[in-house]
């Protein structure tokens, strides 16, 4: 199904702040994304990368300012209805359940069934569908504590898939993939961006960024700095504010690559 077939959600921040600790990670930050947006929020360590997802997501609350979809308060919204529109990748990949990988996966249909039903045909193919595309079909009645980090990454990218949401939100989901499988995960996102859906992912791989994101969030300390297409907000300029770093922003083979030189002192 394409984007113009479905209807378009969008999911907005109303500068926002929020406070870890007492100290203040997130300052007057303001965004608006639609559907079938790829958004990469790409900033240094403690810039507020994961603080920013997880406002989108609902799992933080703004000290001040507002989030919002489609025009309604995030902490108005159902748990179960909210969980059928946004899905949510954390960084940390650390896993306590004993379950096989087809059933972490599994776990990913639960807001789209009533408690204790069981799984329906459309669950069976939804949870196939994401299992196929992240290629962790061949060790579906593994452990999950029995995956290396990488395997495990991937059944829980899949796990997300699963839940067929219009929004995944996905914080460094690359981390302990190989290169493979990075592009790999990075293709299926743009697919579900062609159909529709968004995907909003924080990433430290500045190539990455610029080859796949429509668009993209430049963060430093706390604020954003630069928002708009990949291109533009990638220049040497803005990465010398955001990280300090020197860059080449050039094209091997017609791919688009961000080049770090030198750091600046």
């Amino acid at each position: 199904m394409t984007a113009n077939a479905r209807e378009v959600l969008t999911l907005s921040a109303e500068s926002i702040r929020v406070s870890l600790g007492g100290r203040c990670v997130l300052e007057n930050f303001s965004t608006r994304i639609g559907g079938g947006e790829f958004v990469a929020v790409v900033g240094a360590n403690g810039a507020g990368k994961s603080t920013v997802l997880k406002a989108l997501a609902g799992l933080i609350t703004p000290d001040e300012g507002r989030v919002r979809l489609d025009g309604r308060l995030l902490p108005d919204i159902p748990a179960r209805e909210l969980a059928r529109a946004v899905a949510y990748l954390p960084q940390d990949r650390t896993v306590h359940w004993a379950l096989g990988a087809s059933r972490v996966v599994a776990l990913g249909r639960l807001p789209h069934r009533s408690f204790a039903a069981a799984e329906s045909a459309t669950d069976q193919a939804a949870i196939d569908a994401a299992m196929v595309r992240m290629d962790v079909m061949p060790f579906a009645q593994r452990p999950i504590v029995t995956l290396s980090g990488g395997e495990r990454a991937r059944v829980l990218v899949a796990r997300a898939l699963a839940q067929e949401a219009r929004f995944l939100i996905a914080d460094e989901p690359t981390a302990g993939l190989d290169p493979a499988h990075s592009l790999h995960l990075f293709e299926e996102f743009s697919r579900l961006a062609c159909d529709g859906n968004t995907v909003i992912t924080a990433i430290h791989d500045l190539s990455m960024a610029l080859r796949y994101a429509h668009r993209v969030i430049l963060l430093s300390g706390g604020r954003c700095i630069a928002d708009g297409p990949a291109a533009a907000v990638l220049n040497n300029d803005l990465l010398a504010q955001a990280f300090g770093i020197e860059t080449i922003v050039t094209t091997v083979g017609g791919i688009p690559i961000v080049l770090p030189t030198s750091a600046l002192t």
